[in-house]
């Protein structure tokens, strides 16, 4: 927010070019910077989530295991999962929150999850 009223901060005519420049080179490099991060993270997410019997999932070719009832939003759900097994050679993976956007799948599947979701704790 600071980043973007200093860059659309009136500027004096004396100082236009300069003073632009100073500042918003970086902070629009900041800014691309923080973006690409953020895409690269997104793609990292990504994947194809199995819902598996006794409230475990299938997701980036791991098993994981529910820890909490999900949290429901109109938008999405947010999973906190947990691996099962460790793959040999990796160090433990730590618990990790996933949000699983309502607008990823068809409106039928959605609601479809979203009843099953809802039935946690599957015994």
């Amino acid at each position: 927010m600071i980043a973007l009223a200093a860059l659309f901060a009136p500027w004096s005519a004396k100082n236009l070019y300069f003073g632009f420049s100073v500042f918003a080179i970086p902070i629009l490099a900041m800014i691309m910077v923080s973006w690409v991060r953020s895409q690269k993270n997104i793609q990292q997410c990504q994947g194809q989530l199995i819902l598996l019997k006794g409230n475990k999932v299938h997701w980036q070719n791991a098993r994981w295991e529910m820890t909490q009832p999900p949290w429901f939003s109109r938008y999405g759900m947010m999973l906190s999962l947990r691996a099962l097994e460790q793959p040999k050679g990796f160090h433990h993976k730590p618990a990790i929150r996933l949000w699983v956007a309502s607008d990823s799948m068809p409106p039928q599947m959605w609601r479809y999850l979203n009843q099953l979701m809802r039935q946690y704790p599957d015994t």
